[in-house]
């Protein structure tokens, strides 16, 4: 048999929520690279403009992730723009408190924060797909990718909303992915783990030894959305250098 193309994407449409961020820019010029059109969200479109006007044929749309109107309305729009939507990328989020610098226990977090992280994450990423999934549904073919985080797997000391959010996301994600197979459509998540702005930096707390880059978060995020994934749902790809492996100063060989 010969070799062929593993990501390749047949007139394929992708919304992308987080559009502005390190992981979205780097999805987003991923996706252009494939010939993908892309429909990219975010809250400000001065920043979309500014970060990705850029690539050809992409259209910007602004996104408020914790309201189902502001998300439906840009679904709607991209749809009527580009006249379907064949991927979506969940990947708008934030893992920072707003009124603390780092870590807080627990004990000390205030409701409000709480609910602002778990509506952005965990609430953002349902909106999203409801909003998408009757479309996908109709034309028996879908690619999602929500972006969860190790996080989610194995928690996170001082940001217990963040994981409990993340966790939310890949229990949905398989959820969704059972719900909907029938449909042709396939629902995973990619957890990054540290995630370089710009080049990544050594580290020891990695098995590789350093950070990740976004590039390599959008390689992962690609290859789940391309046409040949489609015996590939349910699954929640870690993309984190080996750092939920176990202890790396554990024992020295």
């Amino acid at each position: 048999m010969p070799l062929t193309n593993i990501c390749t994407f047949n007139n394929r449409v992708a919304f992308v929520t987080g559009a502005s961020g390190n992981i979205g820019i780097a999805l987003c010029r991923r996706l252009a690279a494939h010939g993908v059109s892309i429909a990219a969200a975010d809250l400000s479109l001065e920043i979309l403009q500014e970060k990705l006007s850029d690539i050809p044929g992409v259209r910007f749309y602004s996104v408020d992730v914790r309201s189902i109107d502001s998300v439906r309305e840009a679904v709607d729009s991209a749809i009527g723009d580009f006249g379907h939507i064949d991927i979506l990328f969940c990947n708008a989020g934030v893992w920072n408190h707003s009124d603390v610098k780092g870590v807080q226990r627990f004990e000390q977090m205030d409701y409000q924060q709480w609910t602002n992280l778990l509506r952005i994450n965990l609430d953002g990423t349902m909106m999203c797909c409801q909003a998408v999934l009757p479309h996908m549904i109709e034309r028996a073919y879908g690619r999602i990718v929500n972006t969860a985080s190790i996080s989610g797997e194995v928690g996170l000391p001082g940001y217990a909303d963040y994981a409990a959010a993340k966790a939310g996301v890949i229990m949905f994600s398989k959820t969704l992915a059972m719900e909907n197979a029938a449909y042709g459509i396939t629902v995973n998540c990619v957890s990054p783990g540290m995630v370089a702005v710009g080049d990544p930096q050594p580290t020891d707390t990695t098995w590789i030894g350093r950070r990740g880059s976004a590039d390599e978060m959008a390689r992962a995020m690609i290859f789940l959305a391309a046409d040949e994934s489609e015996f590939i749902t349910g699954i929640d790809l870690p993309v984190e250098g080996g750092r939920t492996l176990g202890p790396i100063n554990a024992a020295k060989l």
